[in-house]
């Protein structure tokens, strides 16, 4: 019986011990986040950053940065504010109905912001938004205003080049439609093998997860690599700036059918 005591305070001496440690690992922690947070303090201005979301939007494009801008709001304390903006109040079906979402805002009540995020979708579904005018003028008065940045996602780079706004600067997007992009809009420089391109005010990304490179460049400009290298490990993502692009086999590529048979 003695034995048994002696172990049983044993065991829960060790116990406690662990909840000691797990205690102290969590105020050391603690301790370096807002150590790091107060480095970046005062620093940069709140970045305001607007998803523009539509029906069958791709889900990674737009999840993917959010999760960034996400992680760099706790690792500020605020610096950064997310929210999502669509044409009209209606539910958002993402890519194959997926997942269903309203946006917080409408282009005609949405708040100032300093980032505009346009990400892709299937490219019948681009050519449709393509023609919507409404659609088009938006991101054509957006990307006139002063101080304010567009950032496309994957196909998505479409939608901001339909509008001009890429003539004579260079542009990526995602490599699947690369030769049908250069074809549509010869006046725009088509960069192959990154993950995305700054034209300083204009931000064009390739396929997909690239929209990560591109949200944690952009965290990195404002808030510092320390705090960029840190969401990176938090999300187990590498960042890249350049990769060569896969190649598709025997030589498969989007390639535009006329408008009566493409969607």
């Amino acid at each position: 019986m003695k034995h048994i005591i002696i172990a049983f305070c044993s065991s829960i001496f060790a116990f406690s011990l662990g909840i000691l440690d797990c205690s102290a690992q969590e105020i050391n922690h603690n301790k370096m986040m807002d150590s790091i947070t107060e480095s970046t303090k005062g620093e940069i201005e709140t970045q305001k950053i607007a998803i523009l979301i539509y029906q069958n939007v791709v889900l990674q494009d737009f999840a993917g940065p959010i999760e960034v801008f996400s992680k760099a709001r706790k690792l500020t304390k605020g610096k950064y504010e997310i929210f999502t903006v669509a044409l009209d109040t209606s539910i958002i079906r993402t890519e194959n109905n997926i997942i269903k979402l309203k946006a917080d805002y409408t282009i005609n009540n949405m708040p100032e912001a300093n980032y505009l995020i346009i990400p892709g979708a299937s490219m019948p579904v681009i050519n449709t938004l393509i023609e919507n005018n409404t659609f088009t003028n938006f991101i054509t008065d957006w990307s006139n205003k002063e101080k304010t940045k567009t950032v496309s996602i994957c196909t998505g780079s479409y939608l901001l080049a339909n509008t001009n706004a890429l003539n004579n600067k260079k542009a990526t997007t995602h490599y699947f439609v690369a030769d049908d992009f250069s074809k549509q809009y010869s006046q725009i420089e088509l960069i192959k093998n990154v993950r995305f391109v700054d034209e300083k005010k204009f931000i064009t990304s390739s396929g997909i997860t690239s929209g990560i490179d591109t949200a944690l460049y952009i965290v990195g400009n404002h808030s510092g690599e320390k705090i960029k290298q840190m969401i990176s490990r938090a999300l187990q993502y590498e960042f890249h700036e350049k990769e060569d692009w896969p190649i598709a086999p025997n030589g498969m590529k989007y390639r535009r059918k006329t408008k009566s048979t493409d969607r």
